[in-house]
């Protein structure tokens, strides 16, 4: 299996717009691994978050925050909430908890 390149993700993940979004399975296969790998993208990002850009625009698939979303670090929102109050300001659409599917960004 080829390892995840976290440069590659970071890249990916700083190209990311206001007003969109991504799934932890899209940075993986930005990362040169399939969707299915978004498991460890979601762990590194649980542990690395803080530094790399735009970790807040990362989804689940069906474009819902996690409901155990916990900020890595510094400078990452807190909460759920949180997280969704700043996709708002910066554009993304959500409906019944879930971000629109058409602003998604993927590689």
């Amino acid at each position: 299996m080829a390892k995840l390149d976290l440069e590659a993700a970071e890249r990916f993940l700083a190209s990311i717009p206001q007003g969109r979004w991504t799934s932890y399975g899209d940075v993986a296969i930005a990362a040169g691994r399939a969707s299915s790998a978004g498991q460890p993208i979601s762990s590194w990002l649980g542990a690395k978050g803080h530094l790399v850009p735009n970790v807040h625009r990362v989804l689940n698939g069906a474009g819902e925050i996690s409901p155990a979303w916990k900020p890595a670090g510094p400078g990452v929102p807190e909460t759920p909430e949180q997280v969704e109050g700043l996709l708002r300001a910066e554009g993304v659409r959500f409906v019944d908890g879930r971000a629109d599917p058409r602003q998604r960004w993927r590689p």
